[in-house]
């Protein structure tokens, strides 16, 4: 679960695929983070996730935000499965949790004159640990706080030589906040939700290429309300890349990343079953050397 400068997947799905000579990671699960992004369940126990997509891209941008004049299309497929375990006890009131989370990826690309298929395993997401706990009196309401720190472990399916690879041969070290907030009830229905999302991806080294990739801020972000057991919002995010890249040691100007994706949320609570379904549609706004994609995602998750 996680994004990155891809021929691939938009949302977090841009996070799996990435031109094999260097990829950017940024953010966190496949599929990103979104409504309900700093809430831990509350019960002990093993939680799982599954989520598939589908993205095409006509749209491959420059340095200056700008199409690129390269020729360029793609589409591809993702699925990926989670495993959230919640730990049996609290640290300072709050609710502790660990994910890990791995997957593959089928698509295929051109790039002027050159085609690829491509099929392969994804590097391995995994919020090492998360830390959640609601501030205030009123349970359910009010403002939840989540830090975690994660990591994307270089185990993926990994090719210089080729266009796109569905691993990236580096490892990502992604300390991370998140902030969700629920109003009491109003005209349109049972409260209003903000969340907000805030990843810092700091990049280990390709040893293949001996390419270090720049910092990158990922700002993930959704607005939705709840209806009954639904829950309907407009969800997205912002990823840029705020240092250089180095090669050998050397800085590499003028490569700097960064992608803004928005588009609609839906999801469905199943209490009886302990579990939830959700979709959502995610519209590339604004891409800087990456591609510019729409893709579309279902998630869903069940206790065990």
């Amino acid at each position: 679960m996680w994004k990155l400068f891809s021929a691939s997947l938009l949302a977090c799905l841009i996070s799996s695929e990435a031109f094999s000579a260097q990829g950017v990671a940024y953010g966190g699960p496949v599929g990103g983070t979104d409504i309900q992004n700093a809430v831990l369940p509350d019960k002990a126990g093993f939680y799982g996730g599954l989520v598939v997509g589908y993205v095409k891209s006509y749209s491959l941008m420059g340095n200056g935000g700008q199409n690129s004049i390269a020729d360029f299309s793609t589409s591809s497929g993702l699925s990926e499965f989670a495993l959230l375990y919640i730990y049996p006890f609290k640290l300072f009131g709050g609710t502790l949790g660990t994910m890990v989370a791995d997957g593959g990826g089928i698509g295929r690309v051109k790039l002027n004159d050159r085609y690829e298929s491509w099929r392969g395993f994804n590097d391995v997401y995994s919020d090492i640990l998360m830390w959640s706990t609601h501030v205030g009196d009123n349970p359910g309401r009010g403002l939840t706080v989540k830090l975690a720190y994660s990591m994307m472990l270089a185990a993926g399916t990994y090719d210089s030589k080729r266009i796109v690879s569905t691993g990236q041969n580096t490892f990502y070290y992604i300390p991370n906040f998140a902030l969700t907030y629920l109003t009491g009830p109003n005209r349109l229905g049972d409260g209003l939700e903000l969340d907000g999302h805030v990843f810092f991806d700091i990049a280990g080294r390709n040893p293949t290429t001996n390419y270090n990739n720049g910092l990158v801020i990922d700002i993930d972000a959704a607005i939705s309300e709840i209806i009954g057991r639904w829950q309907i919002g407009v969800a997205g995010y912002y990823a840029r890349q705020v240092t250089e890249d180095r090669q050998n040691g050397q800085l590499v100007p003028g490569d700097r990343f960064g992608i803004a994706v928005a588009g609609p949320v839906i999801a469905y609570s199943i209490p009886e079953w302990g579990a939830s379904v959700k979709l959502k549609a995610q519209f590339g706004i604004w891409a800087r050397n990456t591609a510019k994609a729409n893709g579309l995602l279902l998630f869903f998750s069940k206790a065990f």
